[in-house]
């Protein structure tokens, strides 16, 4: 996966590239009226092509790396939100409280979803302390 990104600050040998995402109208907000603003991300760099400050840059990020996290941050929660609902509703089942099953299902599929989310957080955390996601400039622009 490729994207270009400015040069905002140098430390060492690390670059902060700003990237600007692209929202899902294709930055034609106007025309889609959905309000959104798209917003910066911010990622650290190896800077070992020796870009400046104020640069506009490529950087590239292993395409696996990509549809990991995407997996990770949407398919696992929702998976757990499924889970839950099925738990949920056969514990109403077999447990016969005084609560809507409906309300039971929900219930624990949403807390199911949330700590997923808390899981891949903290997994999230460790990768990157580990180094294993990582970007890297392969070319400075104009």
């Amino acid at each position: 996966m490729k994207e270009i990104g400015i040069v905002t600050s140098i430390k060492d040998n690390m670059a902060k590239i700003q990237i600007k995402r692209v929202s899902a109208c294709g930055e034609s907000c106007a025309s889609c009226k959905g309000g959104c603003v798209p917003t910066n991300t911010y990622v650290d760099v190896k800077n070992n092509i020796k870009a400046t400050v104020g640069q506009h840059v490529e950087i590239e990020m292993n395409t696996g790396i990509v549809f990991n996290a995407i997996f990770l941050n949407y398919v696992i929660p929702l998976f757990m939100l499924i889970i839950g609902i099925f738990i949920g509703s056969s514990l109403a089942d077999t447990m016969k409280l005084n609560i809507s099953k409906d309300l039971l299902a929900v219930l624990v599929g949403l807390v199911l979803m949330a700590i997923s989310y808390l899981l891949v957080h903290k997994f999230d955390k460790r990768l990157k302390k580990t180094g294993k996601v990582n970007f890297k400039i392969t070319r400075i622009i104009g």
